[in-house]
């Protein structure tokens, strides 16, 4: 018996000292690809260093991008001219800004501040104290900074990001690569004046300088906005339920309102958490070079069939003389339902609210509702909220519907 237990015992120690050494390869690839993640995420971060080193790269283009820059930034600065109203806004979800830039580059797509403030200028901006990196896209950087005593947002072509410098690697000039996506901030720029909305940034200045991008502060074409808190999901979590009800709200009024824009419906593209800020506790949707307006064309109802995934849900949105009417809307209530709605309205809710917000989130999720019906239910939901009248109600109306499976009111 001994002898059997030796090599047993043999057997266990060699499996432990396996385990122990795949346990320890398996902490020293960890901490290596930490030390990895650590620079390259350093890397970004250094937004300055990375303007300058693409900024170099382009020197050597200079001659021939001064001129084409000249060029490219006269039409752009027709922007500037205060003028009658904006010509036509017209888009497809897929090709949404080639209407605007191509307007803007004719000079006949301008703007008017309708706002009685006075509009920080180029001169304002290079004067900008107490500046901060926040964070970065593919295309543009956000600062945040003080202007006349003021905190502001900053948003400029983030010259070290993925658009420009790929742009050079695949042959551009600099003056091109700097044109392309200044054209996101200038779109930016138009739409937040058009479509002016309580829960949209609200613009407070911009500069489209006349000289090319040379490294300097000076020659960024930027865009001054309200300074808002960054939106994520472990902000969100900790929200008391007034909080996520009053998020909730706004959100049901910014889709209602792009649902009746002036200039037609409009999409968000890109809808997302990061798209948003909360400004002294209001949602503001901040990012809007991914909206599209008007609804997409189309010559068969085929053309109107929406597809989400992955949560694989279907549909069908009509034709009609030739645009699918009301798909822009659809598509922004059931993303506004599957990224903020349907996880943050209907837990912890007041029971006798239950029945009505079951409805809402449906009409989210399911498309059940149109955006008028949505915000008028959001709206009477806030109503007997904030007056106190959901506390009469010693059981909530019976739909056939609970919020919550494991609530008491779900009989």
């Amino acid at each position: 018996m001994a002898s059997l237990g030796r090599p047993l015992r043999f057997t266990r120690r060699m499996r432990c000292y396996i385990f122990g050494f795949c346990i320890n390869v398996f902490l020293v690839c960890n901490i290596l690809v930490h030390q990895t993640w650590t620079k390259w995420n350093s890397a970004l971060v250094e937004k300055p260093d990375s303007w300058s080193r693409t900024a170099g790269k382009g020197s050597a283009q200079k001659t021939q991008g001064d001129n084409e820059y000249r060029v490219l930034v006269s039409r752009f600065r027709k922007l500037m001219e205060n003028a009658v109203e904006s010509s036509n806004f017209s888009s497809s979800e897929n090709d949404e800004s080639l209407e605007l830039i191509s307007n803007a580059q004719n000079g006949t797509l301008r703007f008017k501040n309708r706002s009685s403030e006075q509009l920080f200028n180029c001169q304002d901006i290079e004067n900008i104290t107490d500046k901060h990196y926040i964070g970065s896209g593919w295309t543009k950087a956000v600062y945040s900074g003080i202007i006349s005593s003021k905190k502001v947002a900053m948003k400029t072509v983030d010259i070290g990001g993925q658009d420009v410098t790929n742009c050079v690697k695949w042959g551009q000039t600099l003056a091109e690569c700097y044109y392309r996506a200044a054209q996101k901030i200038v779109k930016e720029i138009v739409l937040l004046q058009e479509l002016e909305h309580r829960n949209l940034v609200k613009v407070l200045g911009y500069c489209i300088p006349e000289e090319q991008y040379n490294g300097d502060d000076v020659t960024l074409v930027s865009l001054i906005t309200e300074l808002g808190d960054t939106i994520d999901l472990i902000k969100l979590l900790p929200m008391s339920w007034e909080e996520r009800l009053r998020i909730s709200y706004d959100l049901t009024s910014l889709i209602h309102f792009f649902a009746h824009s002036p200039h037609g419906p409009v999409v968000m593209n890109d809808f997302r958490h990061q798209q948003f800020v909360l400004v002294n506790g209001m949602l503001k949707l901040t990012d809007v070079d991914d909206t599209g307006i008007g609804d997409p064309h189309c010559s068969t109802q085929a053309d109107c069939n929406l597809h989400f995934s992955p949560s694989e849900f279907h549909a069908k949105i009509p034709c009609q003389n030739g645009h699918c009417v009301g798909l822009n809307e659809k598509k922004n209530i059931f993303n506004a339902g599957r990224h903020f709605i349907i996880f943050r309205l209907p837990y912890g809710a007041p029971p006798s609210l239950h029945p009505i917000l079951y409805d809402v989130v449906s009409g989210f999720t399911n498309l059940t509702m149109s955006a008028d019906r949505l915000l008028e239910q959001m709206q009477k939901a806030v109503h007997l909220y904030k007056t106190g009248h959901y506390l009469n109600r010693t059981q909530p109306v019976k739909t056939g519907h609970c919020l919550e499976s494991n609530s008491e009111s779900c009989g």
